[in-house]
């Protein structure tokens, strides 16, 4: 028998130490280039449990001062509505990060519609909070490389 014991951590603590750090990079990158990463959040019709979901995206975003950029469409879109706009997204300079939010309406092919977003965006993923960092360093590297073609 080993007499290894279980660690108790603090979630809630662990959790907003990332915050805190992810807002201190925020404001390093819009005092540094005057810009802010942005998160565009794109929800398709009324379901409660995406649109919980995507509203705590929305306030965690506001806590960080991640720009969220916000696309409600109705149940209604069609598949290639909502892929124009997603092609809207991919040109915006302000958008760093899109999450579609899952699940679409059955009349739209999800895969279809992720595939879309471009490479130099960062599709995030439900659950996935862990790219915030990643979003961060997109900002900072674009942002970079746009400070020096001027």
């Amino acid at each position: 028998m080993s007499d290894h014991k279980a660690t108790i951590i603090d979630g809630k603590a662990i959790a907003q130490t990332i915050r805190s750090e992810i807002a201190d990079d925020v404001r390093r990158l819009s005092e540094t280039y005057g810009k802010v990463p942005g998160l565009a959040v794109v929800i398709v019709g009324q379901r409660k449990d995406s649109q919980s979901y995507v509203n705590m995206k929305r306030k965690a975003c506001a806590e960080v001062g991640i720009n969220s950029i916000d696309l409600d469409l109705p149940e209604e879109v069609s598949e290639s509505e909502l892929i124009c706009k997603v092609h809207e997204l991919n040109v915006n300079p302000d958008v760093h990060g899109i999450l579609v939010q899952l699940p679409l309406p059955k009349h739209i092919n999800e895969e279809k519609v992720l595939t879309e977003i471009s490479l130099e965006k960062e599709q995030i993923k439900k659950g996935n909070t862990m790219k915030m960092p990643r979003l961060l360093k997109l900002c900072s590297k674009k942002e970079m490389r746009n400070f020096e073609n001027y």
